[in-house]
């Protein structure tokens, strides 16, 4: 069974937030396939923080393995 991602959850918390929308959260504004590819865990160290920092997602939720103990 796979995880549902922080990713995911934060845009169904959020009035079913389409992938366009959660896009637009960035400057620059990312496509929907990128957000995709966050939502399977493809994420850089740099963009957990900016997603962190535009969503308040936890970089240690979105990278644990790399953030695990960091505040």
């Amino acid at each position: 069974m796979e995880r549902t991602s922080e990713i995911t959850k934060y845009r169904e918390e959020n009035d079913r937030m389409s992938l366009e929308q959660f896009g637009k959260l960035f400057d620059p504004p990312v496509d929907k396939s990128t957000v995709l590819r966050w939502e399977r865990g493809q994420i850089t160290p740099r963009r957990a923080i900016e997603i962190e920092a535009a969503t308040g997602i936890s970089r240690c939720a979105l990278l644990p393995e790399l953030f695990k103990g960091v505040e």
